[in-house]
C-alpha cells in the first residue's frame, strides 16, 4: 500500500473558513443550489410576465375601443355550440378602419357559446389583434395562483442544500477518519470543478466502492494512492475527502 498522508485532526475538528467554503462547492450541494436559483429565475419570469399581462389588460379595458364582435365560427365550425377553450374567429370594425377578423380564446367563457352571435370586446385601436373580452381586470392574485406551485419547490431545494451542508459540516467535525485506497479518479460532466474519486477501504474485506469529490485544484489522486476519508462508521457511502476540508 502506498504511504499514507498525514491523518486529519481527531474529532471534534474546527470548522474553518476553508471547510465552510468547501461545503458550498461540493457538487451535490451545488446541484441543489443551482436548482434553487433556476426555480427562483422561473418564478421571477412568471411573476414578471403576469404583471405585464395584467397591466396590458387594464390598459385595454380603460383605453381600448369597445366593440360588439360578431362570432364567425368556433374551432372552424360556424354552427355547433363552442365549449370553453375554443378558438373563435371574431369580426368587427373599428371607427375609421376597415373590417378585421381576429382569432383567439375568450378569457371569460364558462359555458357554451353559439357562433353567429355577438360578444363585447375592448380593442387596441393601434393593433386590432390586441383585444380582450374582459369587462373588468382579472385580479393579479388570481393570475399568480398558477405559479404558487413554484414556491414550495424553491423551499424544498433550498432546504435540501442547507440540510446537506449541515450534515457535511457535522460529518467533518465529529466523524472518524479511515484510510481508503483509490480505485479510479476522473473528471465528471456533473462536477466540472471537482474530480470524482472512487475508493475502497484499505483494511478489512469490505470491497464496496465509495465515491468522493476532490476539488480540481488538488493533485489528481492516482490509482493505488491512499486517502483519508471521513464518514459515518455505519455508512461510508456519504464519505468526504479529508484533504478537501483542511
Amino acid at each position: 500500500m502506498a504511504s499514507a498522508p498525514p491523518a486529519p485532526p481527531p474529532p471534534p475538528r474546527p470548522i474553518t473558513a476553508a471547510a465552510r467554503r468547501r461545503t458550498w462547492t461540493d457538487p451535490i450541494i451545488r446541484f441543489w443550489i443551482l436548482a434553487t436559483v433556476v426555480l427562483v429565475g422561473i418564478g421571477g419570469w412568471f411573476v414578471t410576465q403576469q404583471v405585464v399581462a395584467a397591466r396590458s389588460e387594464q390598459w385595454l379595458i380603460a383605453n381600448g375601443v369597445p366593440v360588439n364582435a360578431y362570432i364567425v365560427d368556433a374551432n372552424g365550425d360556424s354552427h355547433a355550440d363552442a365549449p370553453p377553450g375554443s378558438v373563435f374567429d371574431l369580426k368587427f370594425t373599428l371607427p375609421g378602419q376597415s373590417e378585421v377578423v381576429v382569432s383567439g380564446t375568450l378569457a371569460t367563457q364558462t359555458g357554451l357559446i353559439k357562433p353567429r352571435t355577438y360578444i363585447p370586446l375592448h380593442v387596441n385601436p393601434n393593433d386590432p389583434s390586441d383585444w380582450t373580452d374582459r369587462q373588468e381586470p382579472e385580479p393579479l392574485a388570481r393570475r399568480l395562483i398558477a405559479g404558487s406551485v413554484i414556491l414550495p419547490s424553491i423551499i424544498i431545494t433550498a432546504l435540501a442544500a442547507l440540510l446537506l451542508r449541515r450534515r457535511m459540516l457535522r460529518l467533518w467535525r465529529s466523524a472518524e477518519a479511515s484510510l481508503f485506497t483509490v480505485v479510479e479518479s476522473r473528471h465528471s460532466a456533473l462536477a466540472p470543478l471537482s474530480r470524482t474519486v472512487r475508493c475502497v477501504v484499505s483494511t478489512g474485506r469490505d470491497s464496496n466502492i465509495v465515491t468522493v469529490y476532490v476539488p480540481a485544484k488538488f493533485p489528481r489522486p492516482k490509482t493505488g494512492e491512499v486517502l483519508w476519508l471521513i464518514h459515518d462508521p455505519k455508512n461510508a457511502k456519504g464519505a468526504i475527502a479529508a484533504c478537501a476540508f483542511e
